[in-house]
């Protein structure tokens, strides 16, 4: 009980929103988010629209978790994982149309393993094993 409360407690922590980056309309293109001890946990770029371009947690100034990047339309452009700030994990690309694109794995940021390739139908087009 004691851990779930730990939790609870720290996803309520009130966060700083800081734009680091504007663009000349004065609509910000990268946005962190800091706690109170002035460490930013959380990115967000947008795209001069107002759209969100890319977004994840941060740790120690570096990438963790999972960061989404979005085509300017909203749709979901990839998604992946990070460790420290390198790519770990499961990675996938998509098309404008939203069929898989890319779709593989990522070992301390280097491509790892099979990836697989898929045309905008959704067709497999190739295999390359890294």
């Amino acid at each position: 009980m004691a851990t779930l409360i730990l939790a609870m407690a720290s996803c309520t922590e009130k966060l700083t929103e800081k734009a680091v980056d504007v663009y000349e309309n004065g609509q910000p293109s990268k946005v962190q988010y800091v706690n109170r001890k002035d460490e930013c946990v959380r990115e967000v770029e947008y795209y001069e629209s107002g759209l969100v371009k890319m977004e994840g947690a941060m740790k120690d100034g570096k990438r963790t978790g999972e960061w989404k990047s979005y085509f300017p339309d909203g749709k979901v452009q990839s998604t992946g994982f990070f460790e420290n700030g390198l790519r770990t994990g499961k990675a996938q690309v998509y098309h404008e149309n939203g069929n898989l694109y890319m779709d593989g794995y990522y070992m301390e940021g280097h491509k790892t393993g099979e990836w697989i390739f898929y045309d905008e139908q959704g067709y497999e087009t190739s295999r390359t094993t890294f």
